[in-house]
């Protein structure tokens, strides 16, 4: 069955070159890739379809100072709960896959913290979390990912 011509988003002139292929990627696995690209202006599509096989739910607990280095590895439809600190982080259309560390993962929330309207509650959780960057305050941490891409990199 041919595929109908696609006009480029961009310019309208049509003739988007479009594929797929596969490739392996650290941490995150084998990974299709997805891809349009215009001839004539340039215009380019990325996408990215992960296959993970690591469990679909995962829990850590951090009690020292030397566990904020656990790597993490994040999907983009991973949910993340930390519920000592209050922290929820869902996935959404404009989620993104990441790897941190837990100290990373702590400062990313850190730097959320202004767009809430609660100035009381958020002075708390900013004190919650500056406790656990300093090793003070122990707290778990779990990921539920249905697509098996998320997971801690235990040193």
């Amino acid at each position: 069955m041919d595929e109908p011509d696609l006009k480029c988003p961009a310019c309208s002139k049509g003739d988007l070159e479009r594929g797929t292929d596969e490739i392996e990627i650290p941490h995150f696995g084998r990974v299709i890739h997805y891809y349009m690209r215009c001839k004539i202006c340039g215009y380019r599509v990325n996408d990215f379809a992960f296959q993970g096989d690591f469990p679909n739910e995962d829990k850590i607990e951090i009690r020292r100072k030397e566990d904020l280095e656990i790597k993490i590895v994040r999907g983009s439809g991973a949910t993340v709960l930390i519920p000592e600190l209050g922290l929820e982080l869902y996935p959404g259309p404009l989620a993104e896959s990441f790897i941190t560390n837990v100290e990373g993962l702590l400062n990313r929330f850190l730097h959320l913290m202004p767009l809430f309207d609660d100035q009381k509650k958020v002075k708390e959780i900013e004190e919650k979390i500056g406790a656990a960057i300093q090793g003070k305050l122990s707290f778990t941490i779990s990921i539920s990912d249905p697509s098996g891409i998320s997971h801690f990199i235990r040193n």
